[in-house]
């Protein structure tokens, strides 16, 4: 699993002007700022913050046993996780393995090196998986319905339609100066965003940008690499830009990552500021709250309740002995179906609840010593109270 090298927690609130990756886009976009201390965000026990959780083992023989879970999509009561070899391994609600699609018909297969499918989402017949230039569509059960060559677009790298708006997304190249171009978000033919030419950071390492799919809020949100600016886009144009401002500890020193050019000079620096928040992960929407991920090591994921703006902090909420020390979530894993918040578990996990169990002399209960015996991962669903 390719997990991001970054880092911890938070203490003083910075200036709002202090550093992030500089964006350049009009002053007539709404701007709401929200100011978060990770480690003080709303925490507490599970049975205090979260309902209706339930942990179904994935079922297997020793052949069939996952190596990893790449990403996981939950809809229709089936369960389709990508391992880390980019394999479809299907399961219905239950956790009874259904199929595990690692082969497409007629197509030679690809490199042992590369991920098989790299994206996985849903459709009205089932699943469309990515695999390089090609879409894979499945049905619920994991059979092959067809695979569509994707047109090669030269000029953005991601590509989201809302109503009738399209909107296209650039990394922007900063590595040969002969084509430094720097637009990065565009709504049909018109630049919304561009990065400034002087902020020509070194961007492949430790860093995340992208545009998602078009979420149940019918809004889809951009985000860019090295900064903590999020935008909410809609048919119409950008909706909001959320600003959120971290404690100087973990802000991020533009004028020191601006410096760096190579891979080792960049795990250096992450190395020595390891509570650092480099940016934005994944973004989605559940009932009343924004999940955002921010990247922090291990990834620290926020929920802004967009009513009350009250920020509860995933990872601070704790098992204890009412739930036998077992944790709700992966902190790499973690999305939605609109119902549930769901996410994945290891059989390490368990151990360690296991091991915390004994060390607080809380008996081992049996629906632990049952999980452990799957020696596979658990997928894990829960709601927010």
């Amino acid at each position: 699993m390719r997990f991001l090298l970054l880092c911890l927690a938070g203490l003083l609130l910075q200036p709002d002007s202090l550093v992030a990756q500089r964006l350049i886009y009009s002053k007539d976009i709404p701007v709401e700022k929200i100011r978060i201390v990770p480690e003080t965000a709303l925490g507490g026990t599970i049975n205090e913050r979260i309902s209706d959780l339930e942990y179904i083992p994935l079922k297997a023989n020793k052949n069939q046993l996952l190596d990893q879970a790449y990403t996981c999509i939950l809809s229709n009561n089936r369960i389709g996780i990508l391992s880390g070899k980019g394999h479809l391994y299907l399961y219905n609600i239950q956790g009874d393995l259904i199929k595990i699609f690692d082969q497409i018909p007629g197509v030679k297969k690809i490199r042992e090196d590369n991920l098989f499918f790299n994206h996985i989402t849903t459709t009205e017949k089932g699943f469309r998986l990515t695999q390089g230039m090609r879409y894979v569509n499945v049905d619920w059960d994991g059979n092959l319905i067809d695979t569509i060559t994707i047109k090669e677009d030269t000029t953005s790298h991601y590509t989201t339609t809302i109503g009738n708006s399209s909107w296209h997304y650039s990394v922007p190249q900063f590595h040969n100066k002969k084509i430094m171009e720097t637009k990065t978000l565009s709504q049909g033919d018109r630049t919304i965003v561009t990065y400034q030419k002087m902020d020509s950071i070194f961007q492949p390492y430790n860093s995340y940008s992208s545009l998602s799919e078009i979420q149940k809020n019918n809004k889809a949100y951009a985000k860019f690499t090295y900064s903590t600016h999020l935008f909410e886009l809609d048919s119409s144009g950008v909706s909001k830009v959320y600003q959120f401002i971290f404690p100087l500890k973990n802000t991020l020193n533009l004028e020191e990552v601006i410096k760096l050019k190579d891979f080792m000079p960049v795990i250096q620096y992450m190395n020595a500021h390891q509570s650092v928040i480099t940016g934005i992960g994944d973004v989605f929407p559940y009932r009343d709250y924004l999940m955002v991920q921010l990247q922090l090591k291990g990834n620290f994921t926020i929920a802004i309740n967009m009513k009350t703006k009250e920020i509860i902090g995933l990872r601070n909420i704790i098992p204890n002995k009412d739930n036998d020390y077992l944790a709700f979530m992966n902190r790499n894993i973690l999305s939605t179906d609109g119902e549930y918040l769901y996410s994945i578990l290891f059989p390490e996990d368990i151990r360690q609840a296991i091991g915390k169990s004994i060390d607080e002399r809380h008996p081992v209960s049996d629906h632990l010593k049952a999980l452990e015996k799957v020696n596979n991962p658990i997928f894990v669903r829960f709601k927010l109270k």
